[in-house]
């Protein structure tokens, strides 16, 4: 069978607009919350559950626009242990030092080929987070290196960290 180029023309575009039509269909919705979306990866499962201990759902929760610089499992992990049992055993300490990786605000630590390298924000806790870069060029923030940024959710975004910063 040949089709005639009008023809090819015309079945091309049929496809595409099949293809337009159906793609929304199949993109994923962007979790509801910050929380919602830091309970999704994998890598975040003591800061969710230290979240929960330190009553912060209702903030992570809340309209927004929010910034959170969650650390992951292994930043936890590289704390000394009796440390992080004592951090984790206590929920006004451990709401203080979350406070500190929250930002009430939206920060897009990536934009296209440039990223945040200088400069600070303050965080829910009143302690200012510093942005730069360290010497192997990777972004860092309150001393932390980045290794995930701008997660999106519907109210702010997660970025997630190599440390637990501690005041």
């Amino acid at each position: 069978m040949r089709l005639t180029r009008a023809a090819a023309c015309r079945s091309l575009a049929g496809c595409l607009i099949a293809l337009s039509l159906t793609a929304p269909a199949l993109a994923q919705p962007r979790p509801a919350t910050v929380l919602d979306l830091a309970a999704q990866q994998k890598d975040l499962t003591t800061f969710v559950a230290a979240v929960h201990t330190a009553g912060l759902d209702d903030v992570l929760k809340s309209a927004g626009p929010i910034t959170v610089y969650a650390p992951t499992d292994e930043a936890f992990a590289k704390m000394p242990a009796a440390e992080r049992a004592a951090l984790l055993g206590s929920p006004e300490r451990l709401k203080a030092v979350l406070l500190g990786h929250v930002v009430k605000d939206m920060v897009k630590m990536r934009d296209g080929d440039s990223a945040i390298t200088s400069g600070s924000v303050t965080s829910a806790a009143g302690r200012d987070l510093a942005f730069g870069v360290d010497d192997r060029e990777r972004t860092t923030v309150g001393g932390a290196r980045l290794v995930q940024w701008d997660l999106q959710a519907a109210n702010g975004c997660v970025n997630t960290i190599d440390k637990v910063l501690l005041p």
